[in-house]
């Protein structure tokens, strides 16, 4: 198990090619090996920690917010999208072949928290209390401004968009995600939408566009204002995707079973580095919960500093 544990990591964390992880094996324990093997090794571990996912999901329907993301993927050659679902502490991921939205139902299926999205429009037609990334918003706001540099209407639109939420985000950062000290936001989110959105008619097709989009997400933006703890942004979600995206580059398309077992324990590995513990470590105790895995960490020796005497 050890042995098998210890090549898993070696393509889930590192990265490695197959060549490279028998080249390894060969070297440091006199072991050959071949890339079927390595196969063998991810798909029997996935099976084994199935139960670990499945305690994971539980975990995610019980929490107050779920960040969600998706990117996509090919699999023999054929684009595909992997999902990302974590809460900040746990991570699941899966697999569709198109970008539609029933695989978020049926994953959070009676979930009755706070979902986190960017602004795709498949997320609009789920049944659930959302916020939406204001990241992704701000994101946006900047590349078209950099597109319209000497658009007066667009400076002045964006302008008022950094007077309202940073204040707020400055406030976040004093307070935390505390609706007691948020709440006094509100009024300024009121103005704002009386003299920047509602009753004002632009004249560029941009300002237009983000016009309409404060009018329809005006709850889902501000949300975070009305509940403890619900995130202003889906960073999570981005940062537990990102491993995906860097192995997407290395090992470019994907077998399908082969890629559904990478996910699962990728889901586990972030889930692990969510909670600051050791992928490899958890392996290699053969606990199947993150949550109660428990390892000792290096104790940290501090050495005397010798100083020459002063002649």
């Amino acid at each position: 198990h050890g042995f098998r544990a210890w090549a898993v990591y070696q393509r889930i964390i590192l990265r490695l090619p197959y060549r490279v992880i028998t080249q390894a094996m060969e070297e440091l324990f006199h072991e050959t090996a071949s890339a079927a093997s390595i196969v063998n090794f991810i798909e029997s571990f996935a099976e084994y920690y199935r139960c670990t996912e499945s305690i994971m999901v539980k975990h995610l329907l019980e929490s107050r917010f779920v960040h969600a993301d998706e990117t996509k993927s090919s699999i023999c050659g054929v684009d595909h999208y992997v999902w990302v679902f974590t809460d900040g502490r746990h991570v699941v991921f899966r697999l569709t072949e198109t970008r539609e939205t029933p695989v978020v139902q049926e994953l959070l299926e009676g979930f009755q928290g706070v979902l986190v999205t960017d602004f795709y429009a498949g997320y609009d037609a789920l049944d659930y209390r959302q916020q939406k990334c204001w990241v992704h918003l701000i994101g946006d706001l900047n590349e078209d401004l950099w597109k319209y540099p000497f658009d007066e209407e667009l400076e002045l639109f964006v302008s008022a968009v950094k007077n309202l939420i940073v204040p707020v985000i400055e406030g976040i950062d004093r307070w935390g995600l505390k609706t007691k000290y948020l709440c006094r936001f509100k009024k300024q989110v009121d103005r704002f939408y009386k003299t920047v959105i509602e009753g004002r008619e632009y004249e560029l097709d941009v300002s237009k566009k983000y016009q309409k989009r404060f009018v329809r997400y005006r709850e889902s933006l501000f949300r975070f204002l009305d509940e403890d703890g619900i995130p202003w942004n889906n960073n999570a979600a981005e940062r537990a995707i990102r491993h995906l995206a860097v192995q997407r580059k290395i090992s470019g398309t994907l077998f399908r079973q082969g890629a559904i077992n990478y996910i699962e324990l990728l889901g586990i590995a972030q889930t692990c580095r969510f909670q600051e513990k050791s992928f490899l470590k958890f392996l290699l105790s053969k606990e199947i919960d993150v949550d109660c895995f428990q390892f000792a960490r290096r104790i940290r020796i501090s050495r005397a500093v010798v100083r020459e005497p002063k002649v």
